[in-house]
Formats: structure tokens, C-alpha cells, sequence
């Protein structure tokens, strides 16, 4: 009979829950799953429904909530402080301890900043968690509300990829004005051929949404609340508006591990069978960086489908 072991997920997005998932589909090892953000897995790429009004935040969990109980996955909303891999366990923020015998480390990635002067005043923010979700209601006035009591008219996007088109899309079914500032000469001029990237322009320009090429931030200034009130472009121009998104782009969410044993350049430094240089510790999805990457594949692949693959290689290497 093959001992019982206690494996620790850091991380319920994807690739952490499907790790979970297929280990448990293998065998009978215990599973704790450690999350800061929400207690329950829901599907990230869903949040700007809900905003928009098309789904509740309980339609875009994608297992009911006794789904964990049924198959033995212990939920913990806390936040990952320390790891200590002589001891074999990790420290949370409440003060206790949970030790493992094998650790996966899938704590997704983080928005990028780039110490814009105002960056962190009211008024601005990121999209990409639960947490940014609620910031994005309140800086924004709610659904369906009369025009004389709305208080944002305008908002600055900051960025051009995927992320910058939803909260676009977003803020327009609110009625409120946007503007994106795109560094490149086009929508996602480093992924997508001309003629794709000007389709998407067109359909930009077709609803409304006013796009900056080759413009960048340069500085976000306040008003006498300490709320944005315009940005100023790379080019000079000054803004207005009352809501800025930075969306340009995201990197691994490894800050925390800095500093000890784990090997981490951009990402965690892994193998192909997702192991780190450190022995029964591993890693999935936007928080990992390929040691080796496969021809024409990039290091660092901070996609959905990517996290999902991971999470079924890594359950067989952990059996």
C-alpha cells in the first residue's frame, strides 16, 4: 500500500485547482489548498460578466461548493507568509503552520507597475483579481444609474493586450468614455499580424473607444482629494479623467519567495516535469518560468490553457 502523503497547493487559480483535481483522480494523498484571494476556485476570465451584469459572481465558481468536501480537498483562505523547506512547511499569516511532505507553488501572476508618479492614488487601479473586481465598483458609478448622478465620465486605460479590451468593454456598458493608450502602432502589434491587429483597431473605433498608438503614460496627477484627475501622455497631452486601469501586462506573483533557497529569475526557475531546484517543491502555471522551453514556445506563459496543462503534467509527476 502506497503511504499517504500531505501535498500543499499555494494558489487556487487554475493551475493549482487542476493539479488538485487530477491528483486526486490518481490516488489518495491528502490535499490542502492555500488562497489569499478567494476561498473558493472561479474562473478569472469570467469577472468582467459580472460586472457587466451578465452573471452573478456564484455562476463563474466552476464546482459547487461541497464539490471540495465530496472530493477531499481542504480549502484554507489565508496568505502564504514563509516557506521554510528544511522543515517542510509553510508559514500563513495568521501565525500557524502547515507542513507537507510535497509542495506545489501556483501563485499566478501580478500587474505590472512601473512607478508612473501617482500610480497609487485613488481612482487607479489593476484588473485582474476578485479584490480588483470590488476596487472597480466602487470607482465607478453603479449599473443603470441617471446620468446626473454619475461621477466618472471618462476613464484611461493603460495598456493594449487582452486584459485592456475587457475593462474597455466593461466601462462602455456603463457609459462611460475611454481612452487607451497603446504603446505599439497597433492593437497588440507584439502578437498579432497587421492585418489582425487593424481589424481590432476598427472594431475599437466602431464602439467608441478612443485608442492613443504609440503613446505611452508618463504621469498620473491628483486632485485636491487625492483622486486622480487626468494623465499625461508620453506625448505631452494632458487627460482628464476619473478612473485610470493599468493593464500593461503581468508578471510571476513570486516576490514573496526572494531571498531563500528557491531559485527564481523572472519566475520560478523549473524542469519539464515542473520541479524546482529545491527537492518535493514544484510549480505550475503564470508563476513559473521554463528552465528549457520547448522551440518557438517563451519561458513565461501566463495563459489559461497553459496553467490547466501544467496542472495535469504536474499531478502525474507529484503520483
Amino acid at each position: 500500500m502506497i503511504p499517504v502523503e500531505h501535498i500543499v497547493i499555494i494558489g487556487n487559480g487554475v493551475a493549482g485547482i487542476t493539479t488538485a483535481r487530477h491528483i486526486r483522480k490518481l490516488c489518495n494523498h491528502q490535499i490542502t489548498v492555500i488562497s489569499e484571494e478567494t476561498k473558493h476556485f472561479f474562473s478569472r476570465t469570467a469577472l468582467m460578466y459580472v460586472y457587466m451584469g451578465h452573471m452573478k459572481f456564484e455562476h463563474i465558481k466552476p464546482y459547487p461548493d461541497n464539490f471540495w468536501k465530496k472530493n477531499r480537498i481542504d480549502l484554507v483562505h489565508a496568505k502564504v507568509v514563509e516557506l521554510n523547506d528544511e522543515r517542510k512547511r509553510v508559514k500563513l499569516n495568521t501565525g500557524d503552520h502547515i507542513a507537507y511532505d510535497q509542495l506545489v507553488i501556483a501563485t499566478g501572476s501580478v500587474p505590472n507597475k512601473f512607478n508612473w508618479p501617482g500610480q497609487d492614488l485613488k481612482g487607479v487601479q489593476c484588473l485582474y483579481s476578485y479584490q480588483d473586481l470590488l476596487t472597480l465598483e466602487e470607482n465607478t458609478h453603479p449599473p443603470l444609474s441617471p446620468p446626473e448622478k454619475r461621477t466618472v465620465k471618462r476613464a484611461v486605460i493603460v495598456g493594449g493586450g487582452l486584459i485592456g479590451v475587457e475593462l474597455a468593454e466593461m466601462l462602455a456598458t456603463r457609459d462611460i468614455a475611454v481612452t487607451m493608450l497603446v504603446r505599439e502602432s497597433r492593437f497588440w502589434g507584439n502578437v498579432l499580424p497587421k492585418e489582425e491587429g487593424d481589424l481590432v483597431g476598427r472594431h475599437l473605433a466602431e464602439h467608441h473607444i478612443d485608442v492613443r498608438y504609440g503613446n505611452e503614460l508618463k504621469e498620473i496627477l491628483a486632485d485636491d482629494k487625492g483622486r486622480c484627475r487626468a494623465v499625461i501622455t508620453s506625448s505631452g497631452e494632458e487627460i482628464e479623467c476619473q478612473v485610470v486601469g493599468l493593464t500593461a501586462g503581468v508578471r510571476p506573483n513570486v516576490d514573496f519567495l526572494k531571498g531563500g533557497k528557491l531559485a527564481i529569475d523572472r519566475g520560478i526557475l523549473v524542469d519539464e516535469l515542473l520541479r524546482t531546484n529545491i527537492p518535493f517543491v514544484y510549480a505550475a502555471g503564470d508563476c513559473v518560468q521554463l528552465k528549457e522551453p520547448q522551440k518557438n514556445r517563451r519561458p513565461i506563459e501566463a495563459v489559461w490553457y497553459t496553467g490547466k496543462m501544467m496542472g495535469e503534467v504536474l499531478a502525474r509527476t507529484i503520483t
